[in-house]
């Protein structure tokens, strides 16, 4: 009995590891029979070509395009990712239904957190209608949603004005102020500078950037994701307690906006959340309280994260063009004149500074903030420029290829706003294939409000300062990427104008 007993397991603990086995080794063993899977570089057992994936991410991704194409594919660690990196490749992957996915290594590192930004199947697709249909009422076009953005503006601007002219870290201003602005479009809650909870706000969105730069590579290992993750260790155990926290907070403005819910008065996005959870049929999947916090979370750490990125860059690059930040001033100036005393530029000024929204669109391709695009996977075997993706594939669209195309873009390496304007100067025109914030279903639910905020933000704060470097220079090449490409820490002088339009 007791022999027999011994057997049985023996046989049960092997089956299960030659299943475990198989479930690695047969995708590797069948891609490596396939003929027709995109060219690329072999890389090492295991880790595959990660090692070389240690500076930029972008850069040598660009570099693998120059040698194998607009489509290759690699091996990072455990997944086989594919990069696709022209115009053809980028649209036809961003357009496909077969691969709307989000993949298992998307989550970085027990991020807690479920939302429409990592949601698959019919949660996401309700997910994506709902937030697409309120932010069209709260956003970027609604008298409410400016003024928010214009409220924070002030404060800004009155921080700014009283350094009188030493050097700022742009972030330590940016990053707290612009999330105001998403806290009252989720929540109605504003939180003042002396409110403990504001400098909470800004940590918790600077750990997971920060952060997530150390972690990268590990999300192609989930095994080891989970574990370092569970156990607390390391960068990973910090990113995880940054998502926690991140999750505590949006769980309080939840907890504040419920006790005050008011069915025939929807103030903002988590009234419009719960409103649909109390109206739809009893157990509905779609709308649960849970969802509601995953989404308030992700879109504060995700929309002030990449808004304050975006400013920063903007601030950066004034500083090292001056002749351009002179042009943008000189239309901020005029726009201003026909204006009473004390008024602001606003979002409906756009069409008489084309070139402020040219020099925005130059910064977003030359330092985009997400210069690879967020993940996607494959749901089934699928072509994709005439070559085989297995399903389960990760596919990811280089925005930095595309943005510094040689054959579309003349002299990409240039900063030149000049290239988004029209041939009289008088209007900005964006090319169809300039997607900074993406393109399709997965396409970023919130750019109207990132837009809005961007141009109203840079716009101001040109026309109120001239933007310096400080003593110790400006370097827009030091970045570092993480979720999100960052210009590493430097100090910028705001100085003041005596005289304005």
């Amino acid at each position: 009995m007791f022999p027999t007993v011994c057997i049985y397991v023996l046989v049960s603990l092997v089956a299960g590891l030659v299943a475990a086995l198989m479930q690695v080794v047969w995708p590797v063993m069948r891609r490596a029979f396939r003929r027709d899977l995109p060219p690329g570089p072999r890389g090492f057992p295991f880790v595959g070509y990660l090692p070389f994936m240690v500076k930029s991410g972008y850069g040598e991704v660009d570099a693998l395009r120059k040698k194998y194409g607009n489509i290759f594919g690699l091996h990072l660690g455990s997944s086989y990712v594919v990069f696709v990196c022209d115009r053809d490749s980028v649209k036809e992957a961003l357009s496909r239904n077969e691969l709307l996915l989000r993949p298992v290594e998307f989550p970085l590192c027990s991020n807690p957190d479920k939302s429409v930004i990592t949601l698959n199947g019919a949660v996401w697709q309700q997910q994506r209608r709902f937030f697409v249909k309120v932010f069209k009422k709260l956003g970027a076009g609604s008298p409410a949603m400016e003024a928010h953005a214009q409220k924070e503006l002030s404060h800004l601007l009155r921080e700014l004005n009283a350094r009188n002219g030493d050097p700022v870290f742009p972030l330590d201003v940016l990053t707290a102020n612009v999330s105001n602005i998403l806290t009252m479009v989720l929540a109605s809650r504003r939180f003042g500078q002396d409110n403990p909870q504001r400098a909470c706000l800004k940590d918790f969105i600077d750990a997971v950037v920060a952060l997530s730069t150390q972690v990268l590579a590990i999300n192609f290992f989930p095994l080891l994701r989970s574990v370092l993750g569970c156990l607390g260790l390391g960068s990973c155990g910090r990113l995880r307690d940054a998502f926690f926290r991140r999750s505590h907070f949006a769980e309080q403005l939840v907890r504040e906006n419920e006790d005050s819910f008011q069915e025939d008065k929807i103030r903002n996005f988590a009234d419009a959340f719960i409103f649909e959870m109390k109206n739809r049929q009893e157990g509905c999947q779609h709308f649960t309280r849970e969802l509601l916090i995953g989404n308030v979370a992700s879109f504060i750490g995700g929309g002030a994260g990449t808004i304050s990125t975006a400013l920063q860059w903007l601030m950066l690059m004034s500083a090292a063009n001056s002749r351009q930040q002179n042009l943008v001033r000189a239309e901020t100036d005029t726009v201003m004149k026909a204006k009473e005393s004390g008024s602001s530029i606003t979002w409906n000024d756009r069409p008489s500074m084309p070139y402020a929204q040219a020099f925005i669109w130059e910064t977003m391709r030359c330092k985009p903030v997400n210069p690879l695009a967020l993940m996607r996977c494959a749901s089934e075997d699928i072509k994709l420029g005439g070559y085989f993706v297995p399903r389960g594939s990760v596919i990811i669209s280089s925005f930095w290829s595309l943005f510094n195309e040689p054959g579309f873009w003349k002299d990409p390496e240039v900063f030149r706003p000049e290239r988004f304007l029209s041939d009289s100067g008088h209007s900005a025109t964006k090319p169809k294939w300039f997607i900074p914030f993406s393109s399709g279903k997965r396409s970023c639910p919130a750019e109207s409000v990132a837009s809005m905020v961007v141009f109203v933000y840079f716009t101001n704060i040109v026309h109120h300062f001239i933007i310096e470097a400080s003593t110790s220079g400006v370097h827009p090449d030091d970045e570092f990427l993480g979720i999100a490409l960052r210009p590493k820490p430097q100090q910028l002088v705001f100085r003041p104008r005596k005289h304005r339009g």
